[in-house]
């Protein structure tokens, strides 16, 4: 099922936080591109789209007072949260960027009585394993088996408890497995990129190494996410305050996915698969997980609309073409 854009232009004012990671920077060039007017808070100063804003936020001051400043000068409709981190150790890192920072974003619009539209980004290792070949919808324990998970789930609920005691419009999307062009490197296919392109260039074989984690995935292109992001801020309210999952409903194994971006590359590979880790962290999280997406279609008219090849594909091409510098600590999504 293919999904169909929203007819017509669009001039809903939305602030965007986060939009210099790799989700965000996708979810950016969308809502650009469907004629939103489009301010952009981050940390550091930021390239964005032409008309688009930026606003910068002080790291010495409260979060909770700047968002309501924000949100105050610039009265958006909808306000998308794409800030978070993954690739972190420093755990209290993680806290700041999954946990705290969409609370203290939730209460300071609560704090105004806002009417905008906050969306946010969760992740699917918000839940626990399901075995194969069970797909996950919205009802699944919640259960994280990862700290990144434990603090991205913390941020879902406490998003969700302040919405529901102050009647915020809130709409929670769980993204499973992004991938698509401007990877971080310190992600699987961001370092296979990497390493696909070291190799063309020095004219030589790539060796990629994959741990072998067993792993099936469900991989879902990051354009068709943002298209999801999208249609989240534009939509009617919905009852309640909805967790919508976001996936293809497809699994893929790490092996075959590595394979198909290096076949893609046309560059000479072998691919030498290492024993698993006794501690794999976030990798070891979910063994076997792919996503039910039935809320999404029915509440956003929304469905993955690109195959893995065709991702993989556009993956590669755009490799090297002017790809951003991965932010401090190689964040997949994030202004942190």
């Amino acid at each position: 099922m293919t999904s169909k854009s929203p007819a017509g232009p669009l001039h809903t004012k939305v602030l965007l936080i986060g939009g210099t990671g790799f989700l965000g920077r996708h979810v950016l060039a969308r809502l650009a591109t469907a004629g939103m007017d489009v301010t952009v808070v981050t940390r550091r100063p930021a390239a964005v789209p032409a008309g688009c804003g930026v606003a910068e936020l002080d790291d010495s001051a409260p979060r909770r007072a700047q968002f309501a400043s924000l949100i105050n000068r610039f009265a958006p409709d909808a306000v998308v949260n794409t800030a978070g981190e993954i690739w972190r150790e420093d755990v209290s890192l993680l806290r700041a960027a999954n946990a705290e920072l969409p609370e203290q974003l939730a209460l300071a619009m609560a704090d105004l009585g806002s009417t905008a539209r906050l969306v946010h980004l969760g992740s699917s290792l918000e839940y626990g394993p399901l075995p194969r070949p069970h797909a996950t919808d919205e009802r699944c324990p919640q259960a994280p088996r990862s700290e990144y998970g434990r603090t991205k789930l913390r941020g879902t609920r406490r998003i969700v408890e302040i919405a529901r005691r102050a009647s915020l419009d809130v709409v929670v999307l769980r993204i499973f497995n992004a991938i698509g062009s401007n990877m971080s490197p310190a992600s699987l296919l961001g370092g296979t990129v990497q390493t696909l392109l070291r190799a063309r260039r020095d004219g030589r074989p790539a060796r990629l190494a994959l741990f072998d984690l067993q792993q099936h995935r469900d991989y879902a292109d990051a354009r068709d996410l943002a298209e999801a992001v999208l249609r989240s801020t534009v939509s009617p309210r919905l009852t309640g305050v909805p967790v919508l999952n976001l996936g293809t409903g497809r699994a893929s194994s790490a092996y075959d996915v590595v394979r198909g971006l290096a076949s893609a590359s046309g560059v000479d590979f072998a691919i030498d698969v290492l024993p698993a880790p006794e501690d794999g962290g976030r990798s070891l999280a979910a063994g076997w997980q792919i996503a039910d997406p039935t809320l999404a279609r029915r509440h956003l008219d929304w469905s993955a609309a690109r195959t893995l090849p065709e991702t993989l594909r556009w993956i590669w091409r755009t490799a090297g073409e002017g790809q951003a510098q991965p932010l401090a600590g190689c964040p997949a999504e994030g202004t942190r």
